[in-house]
């Protein structure tokens, strides 16, 4: 005889199948036939639960899901539901518990674990979320999404061998996958690998035509390599895809102005700041851009823009809250604040002054905001009384300053790369200023002092700039890494005169290579030598030759080179008699190398203050007869310079006067700068409503 059959547990079977059935009509269909003795079950329940959660009310499903599986643990379609109901109220510990509940009953279930890993990977705990992707693959290799996530994991854990092997798994899973092609290729070009990147990125856009990201990835590896006209090229076509996307417009810029591109490089950064208005560091890049050409923009529209700036970025920002101080410190305490404190121009301009600080009388806090590594870093945290690695966050990098309560806070990037301005927004030190690696104004009120000197920023450029000028005698102290190795000139070997600039390709404008064009037609058999990263990357010197020829530039005689590790860029001044400086946009640390080699500088002075940077360094160093008041003026100099037979005396004369000029006098420097300080603390910040205040001049 058959038993009769269990009409609860056949209505649980049905219940269960319709669950996982996508079709919400079936459902609705359903419900209306619940026996009535049947209504209050688990089944019933989990029914309901579920056209709620289909319906948009999860807060609703999640209540009569909960109730569901309390009463029907063997229900298991009803533990998904109830999981992704919590998930939609944002309980994804609550959801995990379903998950967890669902394993226990079912050990092989196909997606608990990966749902558990991604619950875990929206709250942030890549930890968790890692061992649940892994053991979600452990039970089943083929889950090509885990694998995916996992690798991405890996890849934020900078695990770039292990994000690769996931990210295999994840393509052999799902090869028609274009997003894990894509992401392979991250962690390839992370892996080093950058033919396996670039291949990765090629078939995710064999996959998918219309695919934007592989192509941007394709186009930064070569950034990276300075292959700065196919990275252009990939850009070009991205943007043909996709033209509202920010990121491209930002990079495109980028790599033209790295090809001397400035006019293209703005328009670029205009349409993207456009595109995203509340990027700053799109907009600073875009001020940035404004600093190498003076056709650009005038000096008064250039202002405006870094105020404009400030008034959306940084200006409306809340002060954090900073220590109460029950009395004066014993030593000034200043902090500094860069992104590279690391080998570099901070390197022989900043970490000279650092170890030289007097410590009876200046506490010194080094907050870095970009990692780093090597022997001058270490040089920078030793040279350091405290230091601190900033976290990302603004808001929290503002307080860790604040909490250190400094008396002073030295920013050194201005809106160079990687600055960390709307940190400085916050007011996290009573008294704030700028120096060193940024020659105009931040445009904040946050910001109360620009330190320079009379010659880069004489008093008349003072409404150009939203912060009170400190002028001190020279704007910089230089100092070498190594002792400098002596050079006879490179033109008794040669036979000829060798002019040379190991200034960024970008610093090259139209002007400077007009002025370098007629110094080389007017002194028979020389050369030009320059030395910049661009130069090594794949057609990016093909791509300038036939530029510069086009513009009747003597291209055969001008050796493009590529940059070097720093000593032995260094050892490479050996090669030039004369350096030719860049304008509008001068060289910096290269003009100081070059003068401690004993090989001169020929300047323009100009009209911004990045225009006047040699003219200032040259002062400092003794030789202010270099620099040029004309373009005519500098192609003279240059010529006159080159003069074979004074070249051995000039370069020995040169590197002896320079070790003992005022630039290299970081002694004194030092003392001089702690004094500004001094100065500054005791003026206190500027107030909203201050009218303008006459530079502040520190002898």
């Amino acid at each position: 005889m058959v038993a009769p059959a269990d009409p609860l547990a056949a209505f649980e079977r049905r219940i269960a199948r319709l669950i996982r059935d996508p079709s919400t009509p079936s459902l609705d269909a359903a419900s209306r036939e619940i026996p009535a003795d049947l209504a209050g079950s688990g089944p019933a329940l989990a029914l309901r639960g579920e056209i709620l959660r289909r319906a948009g009310d999860p807060a609703g499903a999640a209540g009569l899901l909960a109730a569901a599986v309390e009463r029907s643990p063997a229900l298991l379609p009803a533990y998904h539901a109830l999981a992704l109901a919590r998930i939609r109220c944002d309980d994804r510990a609550g959801a995990r518990a379903a998950w967890l509940a669902l394993l226990e009953r079912d050990a092989d279930d196909a997606t608990a674990r990966y749902q558990i890993a991604l619950a875990w990977q929206q709250d942030g705990d890549r930890a968790q979320a890692a061992r649940w992707y892994e053991a979600q693959v452990a039970r089943h290799p083929a889950s090509p999404k885990a694998w995916h996530n996992l690798g991405l994991l890996r890849l934020a854990g900078r695990d770039a061998p292990g994000a690769v092997a996931a990210l295999r798994e994840a393509v052999a899973h799902a090869a028609g996958s274009a997003p894990a092609w894509t992401a392979l290729g991250r962690a390839l070009a992370r892996a080093g690998d950058a033919a396996g990147a670039i291949g990765a990125w090629t078939r995710a856009r064999a996959l998918d035509p219309r695919a934007v990201e592989p192509l941007e990835r394709h186009a930064a590896l070569l950034g990276e390599r300075a292959a700065l006209p196919a990275a252009v090229a990939l850009l070009r076509e991205a943007i043909a895809l996709d033209a509202r996307r920010p990121s491209l417009r930002f990079a495109l810029a980028a790599h033209l102005s790295s090809l001397g591109e400035h006019a293209d490089a703005l328009a670029q950064l205009r349409e993207g700041v456009g595109l995203a208005p509340g990027d700053a560091a799109g907009a600073s890049a875009l001020l940035f851009e404004l600093q190498y050409d003076d056709a650009l923009a005038t000096r008064e529209a250039v202002a405006d823009e870094h105020v404009r700036w400030a008034a959306r970025h940084a200006d409306p920002l809340p002060a954090v809250a900073r220590p109460a101080r029950a009395r004066a410190h014993r030593r000034l305490r200043v902090g500094y604040l860069s992104p590279r404190f690391a080998l570099g121009p901070l390197a022989t301009l900043f970490l000279p002054v650092l170890e030289r600080h007097d410590r009876a009388r200046v506490e010194v806090v080094l907050y870095s905001a970009h990692p780093h590594e090597g022997a001058v870093h270490a040089r920078f945290r030793a040279a350091a009384d405290a230091w601190r690695e900033l976290p990302r966050d603004d808001e929290a990098a503002a307080t860790t300053i604040a909490a250190d309560d400094v008396d002073l806070l030295v920013d050194l990037a201005g809106h160079a790369p990687g600055h960390r301005l709307r940190v400085v927004a916050r007011r996290p030190a009573p008294v704030q200023a700028t120096w060193l690696d940024y020659y105009a104004t931040t445009g904040m009120a946050a910001v109360d002092y620009f330190v320079s000197d009379a010659i880069a920023t004489p008093a008349a450029d003072a409404p150009l700039f939203r912060e009170r000028l400190v002028l001190l005698p020279s704007r910089f102290a230089y100092r070498p890494l190594d002792p400098v190795a002596p050079s006879p000139p490179a033109a008794l070997a040669r036979g000829h005169v060798t002019f040379g600039s190991f200034n960024r390709h970008a610093k090259l404008s139209d002007a400077t290579l007009a002025a370098w064009g007629a110094v080389l037609a007017a002194v028979p058999g020389s050369r030009l030598a320059l030395r910049a990263a661009a130069y090594g990357g794949e057609g990016t010197a093909d791509w300038i030759r036939e530029r510069w020829a086009r513009r009747g530039l003597p291209v055969d005689r001008i050796d493009l080179l590529p940059w070097l590790p720093w000593r032995e860029a260094q050892a490479a001044y050996a090669d030039v008699d004369v350096a030719l400086d860049p304008f509008p946009y001068n060289g910096g640390a290269t003009t100081c190398d070059a003068l401690a080699h004993g090989v001169p500088v020929v300047a323009l002075a100009g009209a911004r203050p990045i225009g006047r940077q040699s003219a200032s360094l040259l002062a400092a160093a003794g030789r202010p007869e270099w620099v040029a008041r004309t373009t005519d003026e500098y192609v003279s100099l240059a010529i006159a310079l080159a003069a074979q037979d004074g070249l051995e005396r000039r370069r020995r004369e040169l590197r002896a006067a320079f070790a003992v000029s005022a630039l290299c006098d970081v002694e004194r420097f030092a003392r001089t700068l702690e004094r500004a300080y001094e100065a500054m603390v005791a003026a206190g910040p500027r107030r909203a409503g201050d009218g303008p205040s006459g530079p502040l001049a520190i002898a």
